[in-house]
């Protein structure tokens, strides 16, 4: 099945060309339409694979207003045709999100590569999403708690385990740095212990990081007992993007008395 192309263009004879430049490449038009209006109707019953949008329209709603529409309602990537390339105009248009600007007047050669690169790029950005909401709900569902923080530490992910072994909810924490939520001991002892910068865990343990028991303090003050592992989240280099702490909590203190001194040494 060829990839279908919807115009919104209100000048007639400008979106008969485009039609005559799309087929020829092998797309098939889905329609045109010249206002927002009808624009989103037809959008709506033909579910193109990407809308070509002029900035300039007919009636209410510019182009512009017209795509943010498409995306929101249709999630369809839209690629603007536009011979108004003032910063105004192209701020206005970058908040929408487009897949891509084509100035007129325009070469068929740009018109297609133009397309072709933006049915690219959204193909790129569902199998992201798509593995997103895959590892999401794999890290929501595990049984052991994960926090995950950027390179400054500052946190970006709580999942379930997480929330209910430390008491605090990921909307409460998230932006907040690692070391106010995730409140460690020395299990044996009881004595504050903090957790370790990156550059310290990539270059003490490597990318496999580090693993201890802890006592672990809750948002209520409570402590319970946790067997953790902290990594550092690299493409292998140096360079280091975040970190990632995963944790399981134990039966209690009674634990640590049969593991003897294991704590300190899970490495």
């Amino acid at each position: 099945m060829s990839t279908s192309i919807f115009i919104v263009e209100d000048e007639r004879i400008v979106a008969e060309d485009i039609r005559f430049a799309l087929e020829s490449f092998g797309y098939t038009v889905a329609g045109i339409a010249a206002s927002r209006d009808r624009a989103l109707e037809e959008i709506g019953r033909t579910s193109p694979d990407l809308v070509l949008m002029d900035i300039v329209l007919r009636g209410p709603g510019d182009g512009v207003e017209t795509g943010r529409l498409v995306r929101e309602r249709f999630d369809i990537p839209v690629v603007y045709l536009t011979a108004h390339a003032d910063h105004a105009t192209l701020h206005r248009a970058k908040v929408t999100e487009p897949f891509g600007y084509i100035l007129k007047p325009f070469q068929e050669h740009e018109l297609y590569s133009g397309i072709e690169i933006a049915l690219y790029r959204h193909q790129v950005e569902k199998r992201i999403d798509e593995h997103e909401r895959w590892l999401t709900t794999i890290l929501t569902s595990i049984a052991d708690g994960v926090i995950a923080a950027d390179a400054m530490g500052l946190i970006k992910f709580v999942n379930a385990a997480a929330e209910r072994i430390c008491g605090w909810k990921q909307a409460e924490v998230v932006g907040t740095d690692l070391a106010e939520v995730y409140r460690v001991r020395e299990a044996a002892t009881g004595a504050p212990v903090e957790v370790p910068s990156l550059l310290a865990l990539l270059e003490e343990h490597g990318p496999s990081g580090l693993r201890e028991v802890r006592l672990l303090e809750r948002k209520d003050g409570s402590t319970v007992v946790v067997e953790q592992s902290i990594s550092p989240i690299s493409d292998g280099s140096r360079e280091v993007s975040g970190s990632v702490v995963v944790f399981r909590q134990l039966p209690g203190k009674e634990d640590l008395e049969k593991t003897g001194e294991q704590g300190n040494d899970l490495h």
